[in-house]
């Protein structure tokens, strides 16, 4: 999961003048923002935040009041251009109670993750108004064309789908050397998109070289975040998890000695099968990895946390989903594909959207048939000279530097760490 950490506050209190909006602070209307950084995962990129499909489930001072009116996600999040982080503010319209010193934000953000990206290279495209040329399945047109003294500013317009598919677009001459190039803006109305470069040349054919962000999949990720004075805590973000430690402990503020407010009463275990389940943290890894080269869905959501079955077929689904993505530089095959895939998804019943909520998307789904199949599927469509297992929704490798504390664990597979529970003596991989 990427990393949320706080990394700034706004809180605003009434206008003065007329209607008491004649003059505002900062300019802002009343209310209490706290701005949300997020660190993507090491070898993926944030490619498109869902303001919609995030919200926010708790927001309150240290002194217990609730500020929760109102409260929304931002409709402008920023995202880097090279998808590595974002900042996103998560907002109310109330305001701290007198003499808190600190804010506690819990929630989630709807994204959509990619795992790394491809280069496609369209060779002699002509700068001239009107002309269209393909990338993969997508068709785009040169818009507006204007020389200036030392560069050409290029208009493309193409859909909003294949806009946040771009990770990176890079100009070459007639003798393959690269043109200094920059995106200026980009944006869209509906599906139309487009998309404006700033190219030092004059030249009238170039090639164009699209970065496209690969296996894409929609998350929400889970923060909880307390921030005071001493908002800025060091040189990384902190992870969702260690987030609620005081965000002023480096600053010695008072709000380092406030306690935070009471946590919310754990739920309870869930019921389990015989079949559920496995010894031990090495042996869940290994049975997912056996079942997903077998194709055995059952044995694979056998040894997921039971509540979090449905969350894991939907990351199956969306993977699944993009899979005509890395055959887009052959028209034929990703129509091939598309097609065997909504044949697919209409055997298990199976309807988009997909980043609805899972237990709304899978309701009536058998999903251990449909994980099964999936696996199936993945295999059949690996590219020559690629490995099934990477094409596969499982871990990686062994666990490594396993530490069991209680009922809980922590590994490292493949330099990400994975946390693990048990229950009824039964060890369980955890998709938080």
């Amino acid at each position: 999961m990427p990393q949320v950490s706080a990394a700034a506050i706004r809180i605003v209190g009434l206008g003065l003048g007329a209607n008491g909006s004649e003059l505002r602070p900062f300019n802002e209307s009343p209310g209490t923002v706290v701005v949300l950084a997020i660190q993507a995962p090491r070898g993926s990129g944030i490619v498109q935040i869902d303001s919609r499909g995030s919200q926010i489930d708790s927001f309150i001072d240290d002194k217990g009041q609730s500020l929760l009116e109102e409260g929304r996600i931002g409709s402008f999040p920023r995202i880097a251009e090279d998808g590595s982080a974002a900042l996103v503010e998560a907002e109310v319209r109330a305001r701290p109670s007198a003499g808190a010193t600190s804010l506690s934000v819990q929630g989630s953000v709807a994204m959509t993750l990619a795992a790394g990206s491809k280069p496609t290279r369209v060779a002699n495209v002509r700068l001239t108004q009107g002309q269209t040329f393909r990338v993969g399945t997508a068709t785009m047109t040169v818009g507006e064309v204007a020389t200036e003294e030392e560069s050409t500013k290029i208009t493309i317009g193409l859909t909003r789908t294949v806009l946040n598919t771009i990770r990176e677009v890079r100009f070459f001459d007639a003798k393959n050397a690269a043109i200094e190039a920059r995106r200026t803006s980009s944006g869209y109305i509906n599906e139309k998109a487009e998309v404006q470069f700033d190219a030092k040349t004059k030249e009238k054919t170039v090639a164009i070289e699209f970065e496209l962000w690969q296996n894409q999949r929609v998350i929400k990720a889970p923060f909880t975040v307390q921030a005071g004075l001493g908002i800025a805590a060091g040189p990384r973000a902190s992870t969702s998890s260690d987030a609620p430690a005081s965000a002023a402990s480096n600053a010695g503020s008072n709000a380092a000695k406030s306690d935070p407010p009471a946590a919310r009463p754990p739920e309870p275990p869930p019921v389990i099968t015989a079949g559920d389940g496995a010894q031990s943290v090495e042996a869940v890894v290994k049975q997912m990895q056996s079942g997903a080269q077998a194709g055995k869905g059952g044995q694979i959501l056998s040894v997921i946390y039971p509540t979090e079955r449905p969350t894991y077929a939907q990351g199956v689904a969306m993977a699944l989903v993009f899979l005509p993505m890395s055959s887009l530089d052959n028209e034929k095959e990703a129509e091939r594909v598309t097609k065997e895939l909504d044949a697919f998804f209409a055997k298990h019943q199976i309807k988009p959207p997909f980043s609805r909520e899972p237990t709304d998307l899978f309701k009536g789904v058998d999903l251990a048939a449909f994980v099964s199949d999936a696996m199936v599927f993945m295999k059949g469509h690996v590219k020559k000279g690629d490995k099934a297992a990477d094409a596969l929704p499982v871990p990686a490798g062994r666990p490594e530097n396993v530490k069991i504390t209680g009922d809980a664990a922590v590994a490292t597979l493949s330099g990400k760490e994975i946390k693990f529970t048990k229950v009824s003596n039964r060890w369980f991989i955890r998709l938080e």
